[in-house]
């Protein structure tokens, strides 16, 4: 069981306290959280349109590492314009925690919408060539990923693939031979 001091355990803030941190927003919703970092739905109130917030746990914002990676993450995915591509809108910090707004979008992961299920031959291939039109945009723009698996990739409710999770992505031109990133088994 974590600690509270644990690097790794992370509370994430609720609601309202993000308001009061990004009052330009309405918080709707936490999506999702893991140890490092949690997603919410929101409203844009400028622009009057849902988004999802990213934060990273203040801990972890005073890492320069992960500081650099979350920062990584919100330049590349702001370089692309894609349907295939989760878009970034904005990012920052607030008292210490870095956060990306980003297009939010309604729906599942590949992962939890395929995971033990037969996928029709025909629907595997069209969400592949989705995917593979996204990357192929990143890869044009010199962005390479690096954690492609079905976790990272959101459909919507037609079911078109979207990816997400650019928090390993470098410059085409920074990617050396030897170092292994990503998720094992993909």
């Amino acid at each position: 069981m974590s600690q509270p001091d644990d690097p790794f355990h992370f509370e994430p803030p609720d609601p309202p306290a993000l308001e009061k941190l990004l009052p330009g927003y309405s918080f709707e919703a936490l999506i999702a959280k893991g140890g490092m970092g949690a997603v919410y739905k929101a409203r844009q109130l400028s622009l009057d349109r849902d988004v999802a917030v990213k934060i990273l746990p203040r801990e972890l914002g005073r890492d320069p590492d992960f500081r650099r990676s979350f920062e990584t993450e919100a330049r590349a995915m702001a370089k692309l314009n894609h349907s295939n591509l989760i878009a970034v809108y904005d990012s920052g910090d607030v008292d210490g925690m870095p956060y990306i707004v980003m297009e939010y979008v309604p729906g599942k992961s590949v992962y939890h919408s395929a995971y033990n299920k037969k996928v029709d031959p025909a629907e595997a291939v069209r969400l592949v060539r989705g995917i593979l039109a996204g990357l192929g945009s990143a890869h044009e723009h010199g962005i390479i990923h690096r954690d492609i698996k079905p976790a990272n990739i959101l459909l919507t409710p037609k079911a078109e693939p979207k990816i997400g999770d650019f928090g390993l992505a470098v410059s085409a031109d920074a990617v050396g031979h030897g170092l292994v990133m990503g998720t094992p088994g993909y």
